[in-house]
């Protein structure tokens, strides 16, 4: 039973923590957030042209996204 209760502890720290290390929000301050919210800036400066070529511009965001290692920030373009 001791065995069951410290394996249960260790999952839930685990999941609990699991978020911290690998976020692609692009409001937090590691690493990973500020690729994802420089991808985020370009993409909104980018479409605000007038001759914008949106296709291009949303394939600019998706390869941008993918080399952050967040793909799932443009999932819907």
């Amino acid at each position: 039973m001791k065995t069951f209760k410290i394996a249960t502890a260790v999952a839930m720290f685990a999941a609990m923590t699991a978020p911290s290390f690998a976020s692609c929000d692009t409001h937090a301050e590691d690493e990973q957030a500020v690729c994802a919210s420089k991808c985020e800036d370009a993409y909104l400066k980018d479409q605000q042209g007038w001759t914008a070529d949106m296709d291009k511009v949303k394939a600019n965001k998706k390869a941008c996204d993918e080399k952050c290692g967040c793909p799932q920030n443009s999932k819907n373009l």
